[in-house]
């Protein structure tokens, strides 16, 4: 039995020497901070890996939730997830018409996702169920537009109403039709002394029998019940006053037709028309149920003051198609590309310093516009009349005047010829210029005239 160590004895061990020395050692050895320690590695695989996993939940690892990184991000998610919200919440005033998706069929009304904070609701009795649609014609998903009457009463939703929505609808629908002509059907409900009563979308209006288009003994009463095309001849709102012509829709051929006609026209195609009004602009011409425009730079190779200078109302003409709006059903028509060009051979029947002959077709301030041949015109400009400062060009160049003038500028690209006076032998305009200050002279002795007259 080995006697035990006093109290502040130390016993010496020879590490170096003693191979048990050399085993506690290594049985001594530390284990850092971080390090698995040779004990924890003997241990199974699943208990390491339940305190490894403890470790990370409860250890010094901290939740991710709780760094400020994290608070930063969740606060910047929110705010933009706020702003999207708000981006789909619209901002609605009384009196707006807006368009939703039906949520909900009930008995008290229909639920409306307006895209507002709350839903929309119709009550059924703002259905106008004599002339539109009732909460029996829809169903979950369909869209309808209706009017704000209130953004949010006691129960939270925003009051709305079908009826007051196609009251306006319909208002705008008429006043649509006036302004661009087109024809609309109506319900007749009654006859009264002097025309028919009709119904359009919630809205009454009145067709004169003065444009009821009847045939043989055919009475206005004969019209109740029945829809007829009409075209929209007055509007007064505040009147509440909506007046319809039969006639005038009847003259009037259908959308279907012009777009049926509209789709038959190319350009390039020669049609021929009757001219039905002119513009100072331009005409006109109808060619087989839809109207086309005929401007005035497209009528003549030569220019012209006026449209009537060359047709009139009521002329049967032909036309060349030059375009064609079929979207906003408009057609631009010639009629001078039905002519020989003019300016085609003028290279090769003219030439710079050229005198020709001509007659003055127009005379305007800057000059005067002469007619070299048909079709073909050029001008001289006031500076170009004289060698002398001329002040008006009527002073020296009439309507109808022959004349001889020289070509200075020939540009065919441009359909322009450039003529004068100046630099020719034989100035016409030089000697009418000289004429006032001769006829004084030879008027001044009274004796001399017999002697020019013997």
């Amino acid at each position: 039995m080995s006697e035990g160590t006093k109290i502040g004895q130390f016993v010496g061990v020879d590490f170096k020497n003693s191979t048990d020395a050399d085993q506690n050692s290594e049985e001594l050895k530390g284990t850092k901070i971080g390090e698995i320690s040779d004990f924890e590695k003997s241990l199974p695989a699943k208990e390491t890996n339940k305190e490894e996993s403890t470790s990370s939940t409860t250890g010094d690892n901290e939740d991710p939730e709780s760094t400020p990184e994290s608070q930063e991000e969740d606060i910047s998610t929110e705010a933009l997830f706020q702003s999207e919200l708000e981006k789909t919440i619209k901002d609605y005033e009384v009196g707006d018409i807006v368009k939703g998706i039906v949520r909900r069929i009930e008995k008290m009304g229909v639920l409306v996702d307006i895209q507002y904070k709350s839903d929309g609701l119709i009550p059924s009795s703002e259905f106008n169920t004599d002339t539109g649609l009732t909460p029996q014609d829809l169903e979950e998903g369909d869209a309808i537009e209706s009017m704000i009457v209130k953004i949010e009463t006691k129960e939270g939703y925003t009051e709305l109403s079908r009826k007051r929505a196609e009251y306006e609808i319909s208002w705008n629908d008429v006043s649509s039709a006036s302004k661009l002509k087109t024809l609309i059907d109506v319900k007749v409900i009654s006859s009264v002394e002097g025309g028919l009563v009709v119904h359009f979308k919630g809205l009454k209006g009145f067709i004169p029998a003065s444009h009821c288009i009847r045939s043989g003994d055919e009475k206005l009463e004969d019209f109740v019940g029945q829809t007829l095309s009409v075209a929209v001849l007055q509007v007064d709102r505040k009147r509440r006053k909506i007046i319809f012509s039969n006639k005038i829709a009847r003259s009037k051929p259908s959308q279907i037709d012009v777009k049926k006609a509209l789709e038959e026209i190319e350009i390039g195609d020669v049609k021929e028309g009757k001219v039905t009004s002119i513009k100072e602009f331009g005409a006109f011409v109808d060619i087989g149920g839809v109207e086309g425009l005929v401007h005035i730079s497209e009528m003549s190779w030569s220019r012209i003051n006026h449209p009537s200078d060359i047709i009139a109302i009521g002329d049967q003409i032909k036309v060349f198609v030059l375009g064609v709006d079929k979207d906003n059903s408009r057609i631009s028509l010639g009629i001078k590309q039905l002519q020989p060009d003019p300016w085609v051979k003028v290279s090769e029947n003219y030439h710079l310093g050229q005198i020709v002959d001509g007659v003055i077709t127009r005379i305007v301030t800057f000059g005067a516009f002469i007619e070299i041949e048909k079709d073909l015109e050029g001008l001289i400009h006031i500076s170009e009349l004289s060698e002398s400062h001329v002040k008006s060009v009527e002073d020296v160049l009439t309507l109808g005047e022959k004349i001889k003038a020289k070509i200075i500028k020939l540009l065919p690209d441009e359909q322009r010829i450039g003529l004068s006076f100046r630099g020719m032998e034989e100035n016409p305009i030089e000697t009418s210029v000289a004429q006032p200050e001769e006829v004084p002279q030879e008027d001044t002795p009274q004796e001399e005239v017999p002697q020019e007259d013997t």
